[in-house]
């Protein structure tokens, strides 16, 4: 079995929160009022109760008061009385009943109402009661109340009261409120009948067992006076009316006005008393002898302050038994005189008008007011405007006090105030003629009627590219000849609004973006200024020069490698070959996109020599190894010392038929893209364009050059020649002096495509040029009618140029024609080899590393008898255009890391890359 041991973990709860118990003052001691108890989960026989007053000032008394038993019934306690109570002493006992299990305590409120029980008896206030009342007391007049307490509450507290007399009730003149106790006259008086009343009046609560108590209450009638004095006064007879006298305003102090007298028909009355009741400040009355008065002036009278006067005089009498009273007013009427100058009412200042105003407009009406008797002379009033420069332009009106403008329109930007002087005057003579003088300031509104106009007529700001977002370039200005104005500026090229930032109030131009010269140069913005009124506006053009800072290195375009066959070396008529040109471009500006080219690495025997502005790179044929020779080429633009950005590449040249591996770089293996059909073919037909310009300068120079170059050219026309074209039909050694000789920094700057970088070229069919050269700047064998012949003979291209390129300037010996291709399925037939691969960077730093497995093809090219007459027919339709740079008169092979292999017979088809030799 598992046993339970119950832990002490629960609170004594009682039912309720508060408990109410009543008990009656007069409960008896030991009485036991009972109270639900508390319950405890754990100890429920356990529980100790205790009482805590609530007033802690009463600790002692409510303990001595109750106690808790505990009673036999179920959930019941017992609260007992101790000793007696008295509810007028204290109606209410609070207390707390704590119950505790010696851990937790449970508790209830409990409040114990004391009930009243009729134990007090009514008391008087007064033993007894003496009234003095006047006979001639009016009915239904309260004349005193009785009051009596009780102690007790509720009904037994409630106190009725009741006359008890022997007169007769019809004859008594008084009766009582049986609640308040109020004493009211109820009848005339008549102290000739009865001179005084005697009576009791009795007190008894509404409770059971109530006792009655009693006081006395005498009444005293007293006599009265019946008479009242009389007043009389004696004025002037030249005084029109009896109760009003007229005086003139501003009279002297002590001025006597008329007399007075008083009389009483009451024998008994010896003496009556008189005196002014009103305006004691200004009058006074003089007892001249016995109920004869004389009444003068001590305070000023001014009519504009008050006109009238209204004195009351009262008479008393010195009756024994009381004394009457009676009161008698006359008016004091004052006699204007002009002694108030007119008064100008407020009106708003500074007058205001605004500027441009029509003529003989109304501006203001003036109001003034004299406080001297109206309808008279002494307040009837003139306008005027005293003479002054200012007063011409200006009119009033001398009765109704308008003032207007005169044939004026007024200019703010002229004058803006106008000064006044105001004259208004009375018509009095009494005792002369008064006038106010007002000054007027006239102010003129400035309103928007001037345009706002910028300082400057434009603005150009010039910025250095690539500054932070938020640079200030500039701030337009304009002014408004309005006073106040506040112009606001706006951006209107909508198209600039994510690129400049225009403060809406000052007109600072900041930048939102980064700013590119390379992208955008210059800006031209339009701002708009206004004022307050949207109609009144300025337009201003600002130009923002960007100025080209060095930010952009170089971008090399050059293929990585460069394959130069035996035959190429043993058919050169010149001891100096063309290699290559380099490629590159710089988008910055200036002299921070000229190009300086520069072989820095593996040349310490000087093989190979590069024209550092054109980039143009040769080598001696009586000094040249054959084998692989790997160059690092440096491109730098000409920034200043600090800025100026380089960039480099590995170019691998490849001399003769059997050599070692070439290794290429990795950025330009990655980074060149494959060139769609299009793009080939065109390349193919722009070495058409220079093959045959070749041909035609060199049938323009000699016969001989001619009938060597014919030789070599039917010796191109036989079906699957394993082998590409000879050096001479490609280039003529004066070809590469010229270009080693050229100074233009910018000749190969302006390619923007990649001619010859990880491009796969196609063969072509062989060429044949007529004409001569059209000029000088024709290619080396100069022809304007180019044609192709249709005999299957190996060939390449060079890459179509785009418009950009033919608008750039050349020397005589960069001139090429671009011919167009049209996109078609590939016609020819490629071998394809596997050959591994080292990758090396474009950068300085080289890795050699990486092999890659690159592919290679020999491409012995067979065109068909109809693909050959479509290209033929084209090559026919083509205008001469100039290309931008001559790469080389020798064609790069793309993506070869090994040197490749004899030419062949042996072919596989492909479209996708190519191995050319020359």
């Amino acid at each position: 079995d598992i046993v339970i041991e119950n832990i002490n973990d629960n609170q004594p709860i009682f039912p309720v929160s508060t408990f109410q118990i009543r008990l009656s003052e007069n409960t008896d001691i030991g009485h036991v009022s009972s109270f639900p108890s508390a319950t405890d989960l754990d100890y429920q026989d356990h529980l100790e109760y205790r009482i805590v007053p609530i007033d802690k000032t009463n600790n002692q008394e409510l303990l001595e008061t109750f106690s808790i038993i505990n009673l036999q019934t179920e959930n019941q306690l017992g609260l007992r009385l101790l000793k007696s109570l008295d509810r007028e002493k204290r109606n209410l006992y609070q207390m707390k009943i704590l119950a505790s299990d010696g851990e937790h305590t449970g508790e209830l409120l409990l409040d114990v109402y004391i009930l009243d029980s009729n134990d007090n008896v009514p008391k008087f206030e007064h033993e007894q009661y003496h009234i003095k009342l006047k006979e001639d007391t009016p009915i239904s007049t309260e004349l005193f109340q009785i009051h009596a307490d009780d102690k007790d509450e509720g009904l037994n507290a409630l106190i009725n009261y009741t006359i008890i007399t022997d007169n007769p009730s019809s004859s008594f003149p008084f009766e009582i409120n049986i609640r308040t106790g109020i004493v009211k006259l109820i009848q005339l008086l008549d102290y000739e009948y009865e001179t005084n009343y005697h009576f009791s009046v009795r007190a008894r609560d509404n409770g059971p067992d109530a006792v009655s108590v009693y006081t006395q209450v005498q009444i005293d009638i007293l006599d009265v006076n019946d008479s009242p004095p009389d007043i009389d006064f004696i004025l002037p007879d030249s005084n029109p009316q009896k109760n009003i006298f007229y005086i003139e305003e501003e009279k002297e102090i002590n001025t006597r006005l008329f007399h007075l007298s008083v009389s009483d028909k009451d024998s008994v009355n010896n003496k009556i008393l008189l005196k002014l009741l009103t305006y004691q400040n200004l009058f006074q009355l003089n007892e001249q002898y016995n109920d004869l008065y004389n009444l003068i002036i001590i305070g000023r009278l001014d009519r504009e302050q008050q006109e009238e006067y209204k004195l009351i005089f009262e008479a008393t009498d010195q009756g024994a038994e009381r004394s009457l009273t009676i009161q008698k007013n006359i008016t004091i009427s004052l006699i204007d005189i002009n002694d108030s100058p007119p008064i100008l009412d407020p009106f708003p200042t500074p007058i205001r008008i605004n500027e441009n105003n029509p003529s003989n407009i109304r501006l203001i009406q003036f109001h003034a007011r004299d406080l001297d008797a109206p309808n008279t002379s002494n307040s009837l009033l003139s306008y005027s405007l005293l003479p002054s420069n200012d007063s011409r332009f200006f009119h009033i009106n001398s009765q109704s006090g308008i003032l207007s403008v005169g044939n004026i329109s007024f200019d703010y930007e002229s004058k803006s105030i106008y000064n006044l002087i105001l004259n208004i005057s009375d018509h009095g003579t009494n005792p002369k003629r008064l006038e106010t003088i007002q000054p007027l300031i006239i102010h003129i509104n400035n309103i928007n009627d001037n345009i706002p106009i910028f300082e400057q007529k434009s603005y150009l700001f010039q910025l250095a590219e690539n500054v932070p977002i938020g640079t200030l370039i500039g701030q337009v200005k304009a002014i408004d000849s309005d006073l106040n104005s506040t112009i606001h500026y706006e951006l209107s090229s909508s198209e600039y609004q994510d690129i400049f930032y225009l403060d809406y109030l000052t007109g600072q131009l900041h930048t939102k973006a980064l700013l590119d010269y390379e992208t955008h140069p210059i800006y031209h913005l339009n701002i708009t200024a206004k004022d307050n009124d949207i109609f009144y506006s300025d337009d201003v053009l600002v130009t923002i020069e960007l100025l080209d800072i060095n930010d952009n290195s170089p971008i090399i375009d050059t293929s990585s490698s460069i394959y130069i066959s035996n035959e190429i070396l043993q058919k050169n008529i010149s001891e100096i070959i063309l290699i290559t040109t380099i490629i590159a471009r710089d988008r910055d500006s200036g002299k921070n996109g000229n190009l300086t080219y520069e072989i820095i690495n593996n040349n310490e025997n000087n093989y190979f020599q590069i024209n550092s502005f054109n980039g143009t790179i040769t080598a001696k044929l009586t000094n040249l190894p054959q084998g692989h020779h790997r160059l690092t080429i440096k491109v730098c633009d000409q920034g200043e010392y600090l800025e100026q950005k380089c960039s480099t590449t590995i170019l691998n040249i490849q001399i003769g038929e059997n050599s070692n591996t070439l290794f290429y770089s990795k950025d330009n293996l990655i980074d060149k893209k494959l060139v769609n059909d299009d793009q080939t073919i065109s390349n193919e037909m722009v070495i058409v364009v220079i093959i045959s310009s070749i041909f035609t300068l060199v049938f323009s120079i000699t016969m001989g050059i001619f009938c060597a170059v014919f030789c070599k050219q039917k010796r191109c026309h036989h079906i699957h020649r394993s082998s590409l074209k000879t050096p001479c039909e490609l280039l003529q050694s004066s070809d590469a002096d010229k270009l080693l000789s050229t100074n233009n920094t910018n000749t190969f700057l302006s390619t923007n495509k990649k001619l010859t970088g990880h491009h796969y070229h196609r063969p072509y069919e062989d060429i044949k040029a007529s004409g001569s050269a059209a000029s000088s700047e024709d290619s080396c064998y100069g022809s304007n009618d180019l044609s192709r012949s249709s005999s299957n003979v190996q060939g390449v291209a060079r890459p179509l140029l785009t418009q950009q390129h033919r608008s750039s300037s050349l020397s005589s010996t960069s001139v090429d024609y671009a011919v167009p291709t049209p996109r078609q399925q590939s016609i020819y037939t490629n071998k394809i080899n596997i050959v591994p691969v080292h990758q090396s960077s474009t950068d300085t730093n080289v890795d050699h590393s990486q092999p890659q497995q690159l592919k290679t093809f020999n491409s012995p090219g067979i065109l068909s008898s109809s693909n050959h007459y479509n290209l033929k027919k084209t090559v026919h339709s083509l205008t001469r255009r100039p290309i931008v740079g001559l790469q080389s008169s020798y064609l790069p092979y793309d993506s070869i890391d090994t040197p490749p292999s004899p030419p062949n017979h042996s072919s596989a088809t492909s479209t996708t890359s190519r191995e050319y030799s020359i």
